[in-house]
């Protein structure tokens, strides 16, 4: 089918006002609308990231949540209009909109070729097993041919094979085998991608194309050298909120990278542009395909699950299963089914239609120790009396734990994985027998979780609960890197535990681990941490020894200074391992904030490309240090638009205005089609800054 990109051209309603996707609604807003001009034949509309009911030339096609493809072929008329009806005011379009056309009345079905590796030869060649769904729209025989072309990225042609099938009316799907004779493997190391075009012919003539990349591997053997590691990461890019653009997703993904991740885990099916970024860092992604089934939870997803699970699962597997990047499938994210609950059996339901679909990847599930019922407490042998007494949910759990409840109770849902998977580190995993892998672990068992995992052979690997800033609800869930992708102490330690060689100072008792900064007022006495893979650290104040510590295993990798009197100038760690210098941290007293410095990893940016240009501005002093106290400043841009900016901590709620937290914010601008593009700050008492991108 063809694919058709209904990225432009969106009416908010407002007189003489569109807008482009990804977006946010005005609050006054919940309806966007586009008009797609000569479509003919057969239609199928792809939405991706809202959750909406949808108009078609004014009849109702039908609703999405998350991804859902709807066919629309009975409503196309010549100039045909869509329509997306959000469900909440203010809400986004936080991905894309697609519509895929077919004019044959025989099509490949969207996101219906799939490729699994069936044998690595060796003579470094290659077999694949390649599936195509097709619909047939004539209810009667015919005779369709399958043409397979392999190409490398570049469109060089590697290898082909034709097959011709007969289809009676309704949808089918073949499977056939082909050789590459030589194929060089996707790893995470050296990713690798290949393209599958796949024609349907008949009578010699092609009536229809699909095509899609994929990865020469395959999944579910891990060694205990090859451990995954990385976090939880959430749908949001940081300032940019839930729109999913390609340059958010980068950035984010590449910060997490630095730190030595290598496995990234989403609650919910990533972005396209989540998952062409992934692919092509060669990071492992796990992916739970839910985050709750039917069993009630605040926002109301369960209603779509008791509903539409099955085509949300088919959806989900088949815009996943060629992506070389996804490793592994999980059922859902501390699912109250899996102790037994209504809903259980939905499990075999779920299973069997992901292996029918996609066999070659493990499937799990992010366990974890719920609150027990009073009902779950009463079967074990509690009195009435006893389970009352309880009142709050940690009590309740205590009591679950005196009889194992969480083993008892996930044992026959856990029995039906081909891996455990547990959110939430605990020391004694309840089951045994099958891999493990810790898929949200918080940072105060960083430490134990690692050392556990790097320890043992059958825990395969440790996530933490969450790589990057996450605003959910209005509560900031504070993660490895920040809102503006920069690390965060807690992640610096992360990548510390992994074997990063990193050394990092913390002073105060804020956020954990505290701040990196050493401003303070005389006479205050400060907790000063040294984060470091050594085993002795020295602190010197102004080239003063002020005390030796021990870090190494014993103290958890951090060497703790209390109550350090406070002078302006110069703080150093000097840290040793095996009494050897393994590496020096500083941090300097600053004087008053003088000057704005805004910054770009880009010089260029591809506005046909939807690129974004990404400003990293800095408040600092006159001798160029950053400033850590906050600072409002104000932007302005010559050649774009602002999409976003904010701070270390989110969003900033206002268009052209935000507070500077730690010296540092972050500004998204989107080209308006000049050949520049330049963004202007300023703040009360500073000189101004100033940065000017070329735009192709």
């Amino acid at each position: 089918m063809n694919v058709i990109e209904l990225i432009n051209g969106w009416s908010t309603g407002e007189p003489d006002s569109t807008v482009s996707l990804p977006c946010r609604l005005p609050i006054s807003d919940d309806t966007l609308t586009t008009v797609v001009n000569g479509i003919k034949g057969n239609a199928i509309l792809d939405v991706d990231g809202a959750n909406a009911d949808v108009f078609v030339s004014g009849q109702f096609a039908g609703s999405t949540f998350g991804r859902t493809l709807i066919d629309v072929s009975s409503y196309v008329k010549r100039n045909t209009e869509i329509k997306l009806v959000l469900e909440e005011r203010g809400g986004v379009l936080s991905r894309n909109v697609k519509l895929h056309t077919a004019d044959s009345d025989a099509y490949i079905l969207p996101y219906g070729v799939s490729v699994t590796t069936v044998e690595m030869m060796e003579n470094g060649g290659a077999m694949l097993s390649v599936s195509v769904d097709v619909r047939n729209l004539r209810n009667e025989k015919r005779r369709l041919g399958i043409r397979l072309d392999v190409l490398s990225e570049r469109g060089k042609k590697i290898s082909n094979k034709t097959k011709y099938y007969a289809f009676f009316g309704g949808d089918r799907t073949v499977t056939m085998k082909i050789k590459m004779r030589k194929a060089i493997p996707y790893l995470s190391t050296a990713p690798k991608l290949y393209n599958m075009s796949v024609s349907l012919v008949e009578e010699g003539e092609k009536i229809d194309v699909a095509s899609t990349k994929f990865g020469v591997c395959t999944y579910g053997s891990y060694s205990v050298t090859d451990k995954l590691v990385g976090a939880v990461v959430p749908h949001s890019s940081g300032v940019l909120g839930k729109l999913s653009y390609a340059d958010g997703e980068r950035r984010k993904l590449y910060a997490l990278s630095d730190l030595g991740y290598n496995t990234v885990r989403y609650i919910g099916c990533p972005s396209d542009n989540a998952l062409a970024v992934t692919d092509e860092l060669g990071l492992r992604v796990i992916v739970d395909l839910f985050d709750n089934w039917a069993w009630p939870r605040k926002g109301g997803t369960h209603k779509q699950f008791a509903t539409d699970y099955i085509s949300m699962v088919a959806t989900a597997v088949r815009t996943l299963r060629n992506h070389p990047s996804v490793i592994m499938y999980s059922l859902g994210n501390k699912l109250e089914e899996s102790y037994g609950r209504a809903g259980a059996s939905k499990q075999e339901d779920i299973i069997s239609i992901i292996k029918a679909m996609d066999n070659s990847r493990p499937i799990t599930c992010a366990l974890a120790e719920l609150t027990p019922l009073a009902s779950e407490l009463k079967d074990e042998g509690f009195t009435d009396a006893r389970v009352k007494e309880a009142t709050t949910e940690e009590e309740l759990k205590v009591l679950g734990r005196e009889v194992a409840l969480y083993r008892k109770r996930t044992t026959d849902f856990a029995s039906r994985l081909d891996l455990y998977g547990y959110s939430g580190y605990s020391s004694n995993y309840p089951h045994v027998n099958k891999p493990i892998i810790g898929l949200a672990t918080e940072p105060t068992n960083y430490y134990r979780a690692i050392n556990d995992m790097i320890r043992s052979a059958d825990i395969l690997g440790d996530l933490s609960d969450c790589g990057m800033d996450n605003v959910d609800g209005g509560f900031l869930a504070l993660g490895d890197v920040d809102s503006t992708c920069l690390p965060r102490p807690i992640g610096i330690y992360r990548s510390i535990l992994l074997g990063g060689n990193a050394t990092c100072i913390t002073t105060g008792e804020g956020t954990p681990f505290g701040e990196m900064h050493w401003n303070y007022s005389e006479g205050d006495r400060v907790t000063v941490r040294v984060i470091t893979g050594g085993d002795v650290v020295g602190l010197y104040l102004n080239g003063r020894l002020i005390g030796r510590k021990l870090a190494g295993k014993i103290n958890s990798y951090i060497a703790t200074f209390n109550s350090v009197a406070y002078e302006d100038g110069t703080l150093e760690a000097v840290c040793f391992s095996r009494g050897r210098e393994i590496g020096r941290a500083t941090l300097q007293t600053t004087t008053k904030a003088k000057q704005i410095k805004i910054l770009s990893s880009a010089r260029t940016v591809k506005a046909s490309a939807g690129e974004l240009a990404f400003y990293d501005v800095w408040v600092l002093d006159k001798e160029g240090r950053i400033v850590p106290t906050s600072h409002e400043l104000t932007f302005e841009t010559v050649g774009g638009s602002i999409v976003a900016l904010g701070d270390g901590y989110g969003e900033s709620d206002y268009g052209d205005t935000v507070t500077a937290t730690n010296g540092h914010a972050l500004v998204v601008v989107k080209p308006d089609g000049s050949e520049r593009v330049t963004l202007k700050a300023s703040g009360v008492g500073l000189l101004r800054g100033q940065l000017t991108l070329k735009v192709k």
